[in-house]
Parts: C-alpha cells; sequence; structure tokens
C-alpha cells in the first residue's frame, strides 16, 4: 500500500464494515473527500469520492428495494424507508457514530467533516464495497451493522 495514512484508513474502514477489500485503493477513494487529489494503485482520483459516492447512492437504493419487494409492503412503505435510511443526515450519522469520520482525507485547507461530506463518503464505502464485490449480497452484509436496513427501522 501507498503509505501509513492509507493502509490505517483501509484496515480502518474494513474493521467498522466487516469487509476485508481485494483493491484497498478502493478504500482509499471512498474515503478522499470531494475536492482532495490523491491517487493510489496508478489511479487518479481527482475529484475524491464523488464518482463513488453516485454509485453508492445508487446501490443502496436498490438493496432497499430489493428488501422491500421482497416483503410486499406497500409504496408508501418504500417512501419512508428510503427517505429515512438513505437521507444524508441518517448517512451522516451513521459515519459518525461508527467512527468512519476518523478515516475521512480532506480536501487541503479544511479540517472540519461537514454533514454532506460524511453521508458521502458512507454512501462511497457502500459503492466501494459493491465494485470489489460486484454482488449486492455483500453490500447487504456491510448495511445490516451499519443499520441501513428497513429492519433497523423497527
Amino acid at each position: 500500500m501507498a503509505s501509513n495514512r492509507m493502509e490505517r484508513a483501509v484496515h480502518g474502514i474494513e474493521a467498522i464494515i466487516g469487509y476485508t477489500f481485494d483493491d484497498p485503493y478502493l478504500v482509499w477513494e471512498a474515503v478522499s473527500a470531494a475536492g482532495s487529489v490523491v491517487s493510489g494503485g496508478g489511479r487518479q482520483f481527482p475529484n475524491g469520492n464523488k464518482r463513488l459516492a453516485i454509485l453508492g447512492d445508487t446501490v443502496l437504493q436498490l438493496v432497499l428495494a430489493e428488501d422491500w419487494y421482497s416483503g410486499r409492503q406497500p409504496r408508501a412503505a418504500f417512501d419512508r424507508i428510503r427517505q429515512h435510511l438513505a437521507s444524508n443526515g441518517n448517512l451522516n450519522s451513521v459515519g459518525r457514530s461508527h467512527g468512519i469520520d476518523a478515516h475521512v482525507n480532506l480536501a487541503g485547507g479544511q479540517s472540519v467533516i461537514s454533514p454532506a461530506t460524511m453521508a458521502a463518503t458512507v454512501e462511497a464505502v457502500i459503492g466501494a464495497v459493491y465494485l470489489d464485490s460486484s454482488s449486492t449480497h455483500a453490500v447487504r452484509d456491510i448495511l445490516r451493522p451499519l443499520g441501513l436496513t428497513s429492519s433497523s427501522l423497527g
């Protein structure tokens, strides 16, 4: 791996989510806030985790929709689940309560992780798991301990 900082971030995120990456550079990209210019594994991430965050948001909603569909609940139930679990406010809380914030690589000059940056980082980690595993099953496995499943709503 490229640096001690990267290694600490990768191992820290893996411990938090209970998933070991085949490609540790996906984790490094996931924890690199938008605006940070980092590289690793021969790749450049000029926009930080923006691309992974978009993918992760979509994958999170897909997994939530699959779970909703198999439960035969009305459409309004899905809207409620999605609006709560996939909201930036909830993802910010999840990231901070699980210690993901300790591993965020901020852009130069930044010293505070904004709620939007924290939410995007959680989404990016979800996207990284999806790309690394090519599986919504692996994503579902990391969503449970993070409390990002419809069953966590009670």
